[in-house]
């Protein structure tokens, strides 16, 4: 009889870092994984306790019998890695799809999320804690994003997906926090441009990203 997984994921459902990484898992047919709540609105992230885990006090955080690892997009490669020869290949077969996959998940950290990032700030985080949007920042937040979204479209053009032809972890990454564009009222950004389009249509339709997106 097969080990039971350990893994477990200290995180909360709704939160876009952690729903990185269970898409990971699910893309890769991981089962009997454990999803540990830490609530961030009663600050447990940052109670002595967790911080023994996570230094920063942020999530997700994973626990399995190999290691234990923080930071979302360290925890999906992890996960592509350890299970490469189960589920949805991540990474790509040959050293130069690895290469174009490693590049665009840089390209997701460093320029295309942190605007997305802003304007979650400026839009939901902020009036969650009674706080006034500042529309100049926002407005700022919107352009860089779009600037952004112009390399995307250009580069889609020709490509189906970010690394070529196969759907992968330079894929997955994206995925929470654009979707949280329908959230902030901007994602007209993402449907005015034809190929960023259809892109985010093939990889928000996968089965795995459903399944993550509705869980609460």
């Amino acid at each position: 009889m097969a080990a039971a997984n350990t893994t477990k994921i200290y995180g909360l459902k709704i939160s876009t870092c952690t729903k990185r990484v269970l898409t990971a898992l699910e893309e890769k047919n991981v089962t009997g994984y454990e999803v540990v709540t830490v609530d961030v609105s009663k600050g447990e992230h940052k109670s002595a306790e967790f911080k023994k885990k996570q230094p920063f006090g942020l999530i997700p955080k994973l626990e399995d019998d190999q290691v234990e690892l923080f930071e979302s997009r360290a925890i999906a490669r992890y996960v592509a890695e350890r299970y490469a020869d189960q589920g949805t290949n991540l990474l790509g077969p040959t050293l130069k799809e690895r290469a174009l996959v490693n590049q665009w998940l840089e390209v997701e950290s460093q320029n295309y999320t942190p605007p997305i990032f802003g304007l979650l700030t400026e839009k939901v985080y902020k009036l969650r804690r009674g706080l006034t949007t500042d529309e100049a920042k926002a407005a700022e937040h919107k352009a860089k994003l779009s600037q952004v979204l112009d390399v995307y479209e250009a580069h889609l053009a020709s490509h189906d997906f970010l690394a070529g032809s196969f759907y992968s972890l330079a894929d997955l990454v994206h995925l929470p926090y654009t979707a949280m564009l329908w959230v902030t009222g901007d994602s007209d950004l993402i449907t005015t441009q034809p190929n960023v389009n259809k892109w985010w249509e093939r990889i928000s339709s996968r089965p795995a990203w459903q399944k993550v997106w509705a869980m609460k």
